[in-house]
C-alpha cells in the first residue's frame, strides 16, 4: 500500500502527532521535521505534523486496485535525491494509475518545489501538464 507522499510510511499517522514525538523522545525526527519544513511552515514543525497526520487519516493508504481506479491524468513529482519517493516508486505508481506520468527533478531532494531547489522547473512542469490535460 501507498501512503506518506506515495511511499510506505515508516510510522503510523498517530505516531506522527507532535505530542507523541515529544513524549517518546523522538528528538532526531523533530529536528529533521524542523529543518526540512522550515520554508514551508516557517519552522512550525508541530503544525506541519498535525496537518500531515490529519491528511493521512483522512486519505488512507491506497491499495493497487484503488490506484488503478483513478481515471484522471496524474503527475507524480520527486527529487533525484528524495529519500521518501524514489523513481522506482513513482514508476510503480504510473503502472497502476491510468494516464499518469512522473518527473524526477535533477539534483533535488524531497522538496523540489521549494526556493532552495528548483521551483521554476516544478511550476513550469505542472503548468505544462495542466495545459495538456485541460478540462474542456
Amino acid at each position: 500500500m501507498i501512503g506518506c507522499s506515495g511511499v510506505a510510511c515508516p510510522v503510523g499517522a498517530d505516531e506522527f502527532e507532535p505530542e507523541w514525538l515529544i513524549k517518546n523522545e523522538r528528538y532526531e525526527m523533530i529536528h529533521q521535521m524542523m529543518e526540512r519544513h522550515e520554508e514551508a511552515h516557517q519552522g512550525n514543525w508541530q503544525e506541519f505534523m498535525r496537518q500531515s497526520a490529519q491528511d493521512w487519516r483522512q486519505y488512507p493508504q491506497l491499495a493497487r486496485n484503488e490506484l488503478s481506479s483513478i481515471t484522471c491524468p496524474a503527475l507524480f513529482i520527486a527529487g533525484e535525491h528524495d529519500d521518501f519517493a524514489t523513481e522506482e516508486q513513482l514508476l510503480e505508481l504510473c503502472l497502476w494509475v491510468q494516464d499518469s506520468r512522473y518527473l524526477i527533478a535533477p539534483g533535488c531532494s524531497h522538496r523540489p518545489h521549494m526556493l532552495r531547489e528548483k521551483p521554476i522547473l516544478i511550476n513550469d512542469s505542472i503548468l505544462s501538464f495542466l495545459n495538456k490535460h485541460a478540462i474542456r
